[in-house]
């Protein structure tokens, strides 16, 4: 009988750690992160930085013979404190070659784009008898920020300065 009695107290105890077993736990045992909510409220101020505007020097129209008559080039030049990938130079919205652009200085740097009647004709499709804006602006490489652009305007008068003065205003 005594084996009996250790047999049914072995299997009750076994039972009795089942249970506690089932029920004390989670009844979901997955890992989960732990996570608190704690409202506060903090302020700031904030300002963000802005690339210096360019600065347009002088912007020089070329003529035959200098007689203002026929068209033959412009020459621009401009400063700005960045190096020249940060730079970009255009007219009626067309970007101008770096290649077209001559760096000189080391900050602020010196900027002269001479550019033809033909390179500005290829690149614009005919100048001859229009007004066109000339736009100088840095760029932050890598990003979109852009400064507020030097501007300029481009006035070809056609053949003969017959439509209007040839002139960089």
């Amino acid at each position: 009988m005594r084996r009996r009695r250790r047999s049914i107290a072995s299997a009750a105890a076994l039972v009795f750690c089942a249970a506690v077993a089932a029920f004390s736990g989670p009844a979901d045992a997955r890992w989960t992160a732990a996570a608190w909510s704690d409202a506060h409220r903090v302020s700031a101020s904030v300002s963000a930085g802005a690339l210096e505007t360019p600065t347009i020097t002088s912007c020089e129209v070329r003529t035959l013979l200098n007689l203002g008559l026929v068209f033959t080039g412009v020459t621009i030049t401009w400063t700005s404190a960045y190096e020249q990938s940060g730079v970009e130079l255009r007219i009626s919205g067309r970007t101008i070659p770096s290649s077209a652009v001559t760096p000189t200085g080391s900050g602020p740097y010196v900027y002269t784009a001479t550019l033809s009647d033909d390179l500005l004709s290829s690149l614009l499709g005919g100048l001859l008898g229009s007004s066109n804006p000339v736009e100088v602006t840095a760029t932050h490489p890598g990003s979109a920020w852009v400064s507020p652009a030097a501007t300029r305007t481009l006035s070809v008068g056609g053949l003969l300065g017959l439509a209007g003065r040839n002139e960089c205003t």
